[in-house]
Order: structure tokens, then sequence, then C-alpha cells
């Protein structure tokens, strides 16, 4: 009895012979392409030109120079 339902690693192996990755590098073009268009839409819908980022971060010199002195906690 032989195994019908079963396919040999071997000739599923060499049914891929000389493609390449010609269909794993379409999907990715595919997918990359997808995402740069969404990514277009959502720049024409939110005005991303428009949009401004700032970043304020203290310096923290000037934060420990303005900080009060601690307070003598001792009784007198």
């Amino acid at each position: 009895m032989g195994d019908s339902g079963k396919t040999s690693i071997r000739s599923y192996r060499d049914s891929f012979q000389g493609m390449g990755c010609a269909g794993g590098c379409m999907v990715h073009l595919v997918l990359l392409g997808v995402l740069g268009l969404a990514l277009i839409v959502w720049a024409v819908r939110n005005r991303a030109w428009e949009l401004e980022i700032s970043v304020e971060v203290p310096a923290r010199e000037q934060a420990q120079e303005k900080a009060p002195p601690p307070a003598d906690s001792s009784p007198k």
C-alpha cells in the first residue's frame, strides 16, 4: 500500500524550482504599494504638511539651579 494522500517533500521542493523569489517579492511589493497609498491618503486627509511637532526638553542644570533649597526641619 502506498501513501497516495501524502506529498513527498522532494517533489514539493522541486515544484518551485526556477521560480526564484518572484511570487514572494511581488506580494511584498504589492503590500508596500498599498501601505504607501494609505500613507498618501492619510497625509491628504489630515493635511500632514500643516502639522507642527514641538518637543520641549528642560535642561537639567537650569532645573537644579531654580529649585529652592531644602527647608531645615530640625527642631529648635
